[in-house]
C-alpha cells in the first residue's frame, strides 16, 4: 500500500516510461502523452492505501490498463481538436470496435520496430532503390519524375520498386519465420 511518497516515487520511476510509451503509441502526440501519463500517475497517487504495492506485476498491469484507457478516452473526446500530419509509414494503430488489447499494442510496436530495421537495412544495402521507393510510394512523386531525376527509364523505376518490395517481403518472412 502507498503509505509514503517513497513507494509512489519507486512506482513512478519504474513505470512512467512504459506508461508514456503506450500512451504515445495511441495518441501520437508527445506533449499530450506527457499530460495523459501525468494524469495516470495522479490517479495512482490518489488511490493511496487502496493500492496494494506488494505485487509489482499487478501494479504494472493496472498502470498499463489505466494508460490505455486514459489515452483512448482522450481520442474519444469530441471537444478535442487536433490536426495530425503524418506520412503513412505503418506506425498508425487503430483500436477496432473501441476495444483495446495491450498485447496487440506491444506486438504492433515490435512490428513497427522490425519495419524500421528492415528499411535501415535496405538503405545500407541499396540506397538508390531505397530512395526511389520512398519518393514514389511515400512522397507521392510520379515514376516518370523519379526516372527523369535518376536518368533511367520509367519502366526501370517500376522494376526497381517491384524488386525492392519483393526484397522487403522476403526480409519480413525471414523475421517472422525465425
Amino acid at each position: 500500500m502507498i503509505k509514503g511518497n517513497e513507494i509512489f516515487e519507486d512506482i513512478y520511476e519504474a513505470e512512467w516510461k512504459s506508461s508514456r510509451t503506450i500512451i504515445l503509441t495511441i495518441v501520437k502526440d508527445e506533449n499530450m502523452a506527457d499530460d495523459i501519463c501525468e494524469d495516470v500517475f495522479i490517479k495512482i497517487y490518489e488511490m493511496g492505501e487502496r493500492l496494494i504495492t506488494a505485487d509489482r506485476e499487478k501494479v504494472h498491469a493496472l498502470i498499463v490498463m489505466m494508460s490505455c484507457n486514459k489515452a483512448i478516452d482522450y481520442l474519444r473526446k469530441s471537444s478535442v481538436k487536433r490536426e495530425v500530419c503524418i506520412m503513412d509509414d505503418g506506425n498508425s494503430f487503430d483500436v477496432p470496435d473501441g476495444r483495446y488489447d495491450p498485447e496487440r499494442v506491444i506486438l504492433h510496436m515490435e512490428e513497427c520496430e522490425y519495419r524500421k530495421l528492415i528499411l535501415q537495412k535496405l538503405r545500407r544495402k541499396s540506397p538508390e532503390n531505397y530512395d526511389i521507393l520512398m519518393k514514389v510510394k511515400f512522397m507521392g512523386m510520379t515514376p516518370a519524375s523519379v526516372a527523369e531525376e535518376y536518368g533511367i527509364s520509367r519502366n526501370n523505376v517500376n522494376n526497381r520498386i517491384l524488386r525492392t518490395k519483393r526484397w522487403i517481403e522476403e526480409e519480413f518472412r525471414n523475421v517472422y519465420d525465425s
